[in-house]
């Protein structure tokens, strides 16, 4: 497009337009190019500035219409060049419009609009867009500049036609952009408002006034803007001001007011252009960003949030500076890996991707923090990915330190060895005496001869009992011990099953009339196991469905061969087992009724021990209910491997356990 002067027997609508002069600024010659191609349909004379310093420069010498500036350059980077351009009388309201491919974050686009932009665009961006954007002010530019050239021209003519014309003008260009705006007079009388402003607030048929626009005000913010747009009228300047605007529909919505003096090509005042900017969503961003801040302010654990691409932290709350003592200048900026560098990249980045894709919504785990000290602390990590509607998401780690919960649990380690080593030295040591107590008292039975049933002799059997009793706890004891230790062995020996099944029930269906055992056998039960040992599962598993059968009942045993292996079960028609209690009973000391029936609660816990050192395992069918009683199931391989250390002492252990007795 090349100008012309228009004359004045030309009419100012058929004036030729002169072109308007876009200032691109970007450090890459490669986006000044992209940017040109985009911007060259305008048919605008495009200027291209390499840096911040030459953009000043070029500033110094013409007029721009609009300025696209890039964020990231080196030097005088986009925002601190916008607020040089900001400070100059001249130049403080061309429009900036930022154009970035790297700083998304909300505070950098807050930081944007602080620093005057218009406008602020992630790349890559929609060149219609951008150019329909940069168009709007150039078009702004140029009719702004066409008014000029018909003030200029028709001032020689008649100055109230021109006057007059130019007004009209400058209403329908008001009417034409996507704001809302009003005008006042010199005296700071409004005197018209665009389309724009009408259909918002719903005030169609309403004259304009500073009432009027006062009106559609949030009382809270009224009286403020009506003293600041007092004082801007009187000391002719320019007014900036955030304030809520009531829709037409009754909802308020943040704007931002700004106000500047017009002025005639000879610097005489002629009144004030003024628009509204909705901002509510910055707002509302802002607000909740501060809040959600605040939040992770007040909680103590460490919160440190990190992008996913580079593990750079974007964010750190007090608590992780008073953890890792240090500032959140300092750790902003840092790699996560650099705070919690027990994890290499490829290691920390598995954990990572099932959160990213969703799969996980959390990981948990336990690792170490390093301080500015280079001490380390013990922390419990929550990790969870928060995705970002049409951006990057972020990665959350909440680290919780948990240097007192392992001081408690390595003390609570230490008793617990401690009671241990106890119970096996206390348990060792009674062994002794009871073996005395229990000789002394078969003797004196002996001499007694055929008295004993009476008297003495009833005595000494009832001692004699009582120290078999003490035996066999001690005994429970001892296992308890070794399988805490690791040192319970397997005597292995290849016999039938069913054979020591029919034993051990005869030697057991004494010690009750109500408890008739019925036996439920398949032939050819043999393999390699420890006798002795299943002889003590199968006698802790009978004593218990005699002793939680308290009405009496049969009780069923019965064993089968299962695939590679063989299953025991026993049966009862006692109380049952809680299914919320089936857990506990495996545990030490642990009774699913607590002490009503007697016992120590010991085992099962061994015949657990027992079973699971054969390759086998052990477990309870019971809904819980009286009369319906328990099945304990035990299923063991027919070869039975050694799956613990055996140590010689754990074998003379064994051999000391059966010459006790």
């Amino acid at each position: 497009m090349i100008p012309t002067e228009a004359t004045p027997d030309r009419s100012p609508e058929s004036a030729p337009r002169s072109r308007a002069s876009i200032l691109m600024v970007d450090d890459h010659p490669s986006n000044l190019l992209a940017l040109e191609a985009i911007l060259e349909p305008l048919g605008q004379e495009l200027v291209k500035a390499t840096s911040g310093e030459e953009a000043l420069k070029f500033l110094l010498q013409r007029e721009f219409a609009v300025i696209l500036m890039d964020v990231q350059m080196p030097g005088l980077d986009g925002f601190q060049t916008a607020a040089l351009i900001k400070q100059r009388e001249r130049t403080r309201t061309i429009p900036i419009i930022f154009l970035t491919a790297l700083s998304r974050d909300a505070a950098h686009i807050f930081k944007g609009y602080e620093h005057g932009a218009v406008d602020y665009l992630l790349k890559p961006f929609d060149p219609e867009i951008l150019r329909s954007k940069v168009g709007v002010f150039v078009d702004l530019s140029l009719k702004e500049q066409q008014l000029q050239r018909q003030s200029a021209l028709l001032r020689q003519k008649e100055r109230e036609a021109l006057e007059r014309e130019s007004e009209l003008r400058y209403r329908r260009l008001l009417n034409a952009l996507p704001e809302a705006m009003w005008a006042a007079g010199a005296d700071g009388k409004l005197n018209y408002v665009n389309q724009v402003w009408r259909e918002y607030t719903g005030l169609e048929a309403e004259e304009p006034s500073l009432e009027v626009f006062l009106k559609v005000v949030h009382p809270a913010d009224r009286e403020h803007m009506r003293r600041e747009w007092t004082e801007a009228v009187r000391q002719v300047s320019r007014m900036e001001r955030e304030f809520r605007m009531r829709r037409h529909d009754g909802t308020w919505r943040w704007h931002l007011g700004r106000a500047v003096p017009e002025r005639d090509g000879t610097g005489r005042l002629v009144g004030f252009i003024a628009v509204a900017t909705d901002i509510d969503d910055k707002k509302r961003a802002e607000a909740t960003l501060e809040r959600f801040k605040a939040t992770l302010d007040a909680t103590l654990d460490c919160v440190l949030m990190f992008e996913p691409e580079h593990l750079t932290l974007t964010y750190a709350n007090v608590g992780a500076t008073k953890q890792l003592g240090l500032e959140r200048e300092q750790l902003v900026g840092t790699r996560m890996l650099e705070v919690e560098d027990a994890f290499d990249e490829e290691a920390f980045r598995k954990i990572l991707a099932p959160l990213q894709s969703g799969e996980q919504p959390s990981h948990t785990y336990s690792t170490t923090h390093r301080r500015r000290d280079g001490t380390e602390i013990p922390v419990e990590v929550v990790l969870q990915y928060v995705a970002a509607g049409g951006g990057p998401g972020r990665f959350v780690s909440v680290a919780r330190d948990i240097t007192e919960r392992k001081r408690a649990e390595e003390a609570l380690l230490l008793a617990s060895e401690a009671k241990d080593a106890f119970l096996a030295a206390a348990s060792h040591e009674l062994r002794t005496p009871l073996a005395a107590a229990k000789g002394h008292a078969h003797l004196a039975l002996l001499k007694l001869g055929g008295e004993g049933e009476t008297g003495t002799g009833k005595s000494l059997k009832i001692i004699n009992r009582q120290i078999d009793r003490m035996t066999k706890l001690v005994e429970d004891l001892l296992d308890i011990s070794r399988l805490q230790a690791g040192r319970l062995s397997l005597d292995l020996e290849r016999f039938d099953l069913g054979t020591l099944i029919r034993e051990t029930c005869d030697r057991m269906g004494v010690l009750s009339q109500l408890h008739p055992l019925r036996v439920e056998l398949q032939e050819q039960l043999e393999g390699l196991w420890d006798r002795g040992r299943l002889d003590q599962v199968l006698t802790n598993l009978l004593s218990n469905a005699i002793r939680y059968s308290p009405e009496g009942g049969e009780v069923l045993v019965k064993a089968a061969a299962d695939g590679e292996g063989v299953q025991l079960s026993v049966k009862d028609c006692g109380v049952g087992i809680p299914p919320e209690k089936q857990g506990l009973i495996f545990e030490r000391f642990g009774r699913a009724h607590g002490s009503k029936y007697g016992g120590l609660g010991l085992g099962l816990t061994i015949s657990q021990g027992i079973v699971e050192q054969h390759g086998g395992r052990i477990w309870v069918d019971s809904q819980g209910c009286a009369g319906d009683g328990s099945t304990f199931h035990v299923w063991l391989p027919r070869e039975a491997v050694q799956t613990g250390p055996e140590t010689p002492s754990a074998s003379s252990d064994e051999h000391s356990r059966a010459s006790a007795v």
